[in-house]
Parts: structure tokens; C-alpha cells; sequence
């Protein structure tokens, strides 16, 4: 009887631990999917120009490769998740600003990644 109360408990902490280092990937994931859109958005609206979207689409592969790279261990620290949420604000507010400027149309003909 004691031995299967043990296993039980055993078996919720690496469940709980196992859910709790899968959900802290999850809002990033969802920010990175929105930002995709709203640069893409941009471009077919032609409130981007080719050089700005390229600027972004650059910023935005290298917070995807910083956050599989942090990913690797199978967890984010604090510290990681910090850093990625600084630099996805950062993005963010940047796309914001490019896409309000006084420059306009894409000119050339779009063949990049949507959805």
C-alpha cells in the first residue's frame, strides 16, 4: 500500500514537472506566430518597404533561433525567458514603428514563408 502511494506521488512530481516546462514555451511561441503575421500583414498592406521587411524578417528568425537554442535542454530558465520576452518587445515595437512611417510599398514580388 505504501509503495503505490509512492509511485503516485513520484508520478504527479514528473507529470507537474513536465507540464510546467512545456507551458513556458507556449505565450512565446504564440507572441513569435504574431509578430510573423503582423510583418506579413505589412508587407501585402505595403506599409512596408523591401529593406524594412527584410530588417524584420531578419530580427525575427534570429529570436526563433535563440528561442529553439534555449529549448534545447527541454526547459526555459528565467533568465532565458526574460531575455526572449525583452527582445520579442523590442521587435515588437519596432515593427510598430516601420509599419507607421511615411514609407511605402514593397515593390518587389513577395515569394517568402506566410503561414
Amino acid at each position: 500500500m505504501q509503495t503505490r502511494h509512492l509511485v503516485t506521488v513520484i508520478l504527479m512530481m514528473i507529470i507537474g514537472l513536465a507540464w510546467t516546462g512545456t507551458a513556458s514555451a507556449g505565450p512565446l511561441k504564440k507572441r513569435l506566430q504574431n509578430q510573423h503575421y503582423r510583418i506579413c500583414d505589412g508587407i501585402d498592406s505595403g506599409e512596408l518597404t523591401y529593406k524594412e521587411a527584410r530588417r524584420l524578417r531578419h530580427q525575427h528568425r534570429k529570436i526563433r533561433r535563440m528561442r529553439h537554442h534555449f529549448l534545447a535542454d527541454g526547459r526555459l530558465s528565467h533568465r532565458e525567458r526574460r531575455i526572449l520576452h525583452q527582445r520579442l518587445d523590442r521587435n515588437s515595437e519596432r515593427i510598430y514603428a516601420l509599419k507607421h512611417n511615411r514609407r511605402h510599398e514593397y515593390g518587389r514580388v513577395w515569394y517568402g514563408y506566410y503561414h
